[in-house]
């Protein structure tokens, strides 16, 4: 019986990993059509939907930790996956068991069957298989709130065919998609905003005037309330290397100090806006939240890939574009002070991305003396001579080249004199985690 779960379920993945990632119409208009197919699976549930360019799937970790802590059912849908596709949907911690997988793609498969009946051109894209059948096991597992990870901006993102969530959050905006979301950065946070809906609370990252101007003038339009959460509203009180001490100061916390265990000092934001959306959410749905459980929350949180440490002394980050490889090396930077080490990097990005400007934000740390480059992303790598190519005018710098990831991640292993990190692409990270499960 285990045998025929689980080779119906690789089946599955492979069929889904062959669909589109792009199809015809938008995400939302896809999705209100399954969902509307579907009967409207998340109907009634308290979903709280968060957008951003960095630190989204944090936030949303973060956010579902705590309820999970305060005693309550959540389902949480992020991506992407570094090893397992039901690393996208999970309930208190756990990915979706096969077999519920299984019969939720069923579902979603019909669904998209019988809409084809009457649309002949319609069709699922990958994501919009993911996003439906999570909405369907969440709902029939009755969990008590949902926190739901947008895939692609925001506004025309399939995530948003859900009118109805309890609170909004949008992460930190910087360039990235702009072939898809716009080449500003007004332009994109006018995107994520599209998340916004009448009269639902939106608390944001409030780190960038022209992001917040767009944000609280979608909010004002909406007579929705925008609640921002700045650096100023917390204080750094101990760094340890492996868990960071803070203080939060706003109008739902009064100096209350949390502790997570990590060492990336970016995660301290991303606690913050999930301890704001908790607890706005928490009022506006008459949910009880105890201390205890929140304190617990953010610092039991676990989010694989994030300034982890794999293994003693080696760290891998998801950082994948040049505002997440700036607060990569912000936190790389001051281990290696405290420390009074130095560092080799292994980096690895994918074509699409700006790796040029990652490239010379890398340069400026100072305690990285050399380089590792291996090509990752399948379809959209990037030859290890191009990436290679972009340090080599830096003389500080030595750069080694590496026909896999794991010749490469073996290779720092071994004659890594400090610290050994692995940034540039989730790719990257998932590769590494894969073979450290080995």
């Amino acid at each position: 019986m285990i045998k025929m779960v689980d080779e119906k379920y690789n089946s599955i993945v492979e069929y889904l990993d062959k669909i589109n990632q792009y199809t015809n119409d938008t995400g939302v208009s896809r999705g209100r059509k399954l969902l509307r197919q579907l009967g409207y699976p998340q109907e009634g549930q308290k979903i709280i939907h968060v957008a951003g360019t960095n630190g989204k799937g944090s936030v949303c970790a973060y956010t579902a930790s705590i309820f999970k802590e305060c005693g309550y059912r959540v389902g949480l849908f992020t991506s992407p996956h570094l090893v397992d596709i039901r690393e996208r949907i999970q309930i208190n911690g756990q990915m979706a068991e096969k077999e519920q997988f299984i019969k939720s793609f069923i579902l979603v498969r019909e669904a998209e069957q019988k809409i084809r009946q009457q649309e002949p051109d319609f069709k699922a894209a990958y994501f919009d298989y993911i996003f439906a059948m999570a909405m369907i096991i969440f709902s029939q597992e009755k969990v008590d709130f949902i926190v739901l990870e947008t895939g692609l901006g925001g506004r025309l993102d399939i995530t948003n065919a859900v009118e109805k969530p309890v609170v909004s959050v949008i992460t930190t905006i910087s360039l990235e998609h702009t072939a898809i979301l716009g080449d500003t950065v007004e332009k994109i946070a006018a995107e994520k905003a599209g998340i916004i809906k009448e009269g639902i609370p939106v608390i944001y990252c409030n780190d960038n005037p022209a992001v917040s101007g767009i944000i609280e003038s979608t909010a004002a339009d909406l007579r929705s309330m925008a609640v921002p959460v700045s650096a100023g509203d917390y204080e750094i009180i101990r760094n340890t290397g492996n868990h960071i001490d803070f203080s939060l100061h706003n109008e739902y916390y009064k100096c209350n100090c949390f502790s997570i265990t990590t060492a990336a000092l970016y995660q301290v934001m991303n606690a913050s806006l999930a301890l704001t959306a908790a607890s706005v959410a928490a009022r506006r749905t008459g949910t009880y939240l105890c201390q205890e459980g929140i304190d617990k929350g953010v610092r039991k949180m676990y989010w694989p890939g994030r300034m982890e440490e794999v293994l003693t002394d080696v760290y891998i980050d998801g950082a994948h574009n040049p505002q997440g490889i700036a607060a990569f090396v912000e936190t790389a930077d001051e281990i290696c002070q405290k420390r009074g080490v130095s560092a080799v990097l292994l980096f690895s990005v994918v074509s699409d991305k700006d790796y040029g400007r990652m490239i010379k934000i890398l340069e400026g740390c100072r305690h990285f003396k050399s380089v590792l480059v291996a090509q990752t992303g399948g379809k959209r790598q990037l030859s290890k001579e191009k990436i290679a190519s972009g340090f080599l005018h830096n003389r500080d710098i030595e750069v080694y080249e590496f026909e896999s990831v794991t010749d490469a991640f073996e290779y720092g292993q071994k004659n890594k004199e400090g610290l050994m990190f692995c940034a540039g692409s989730l790719y990257l990270a998932g590769e590494i985690k894969e073979y450290l499960k080995k």
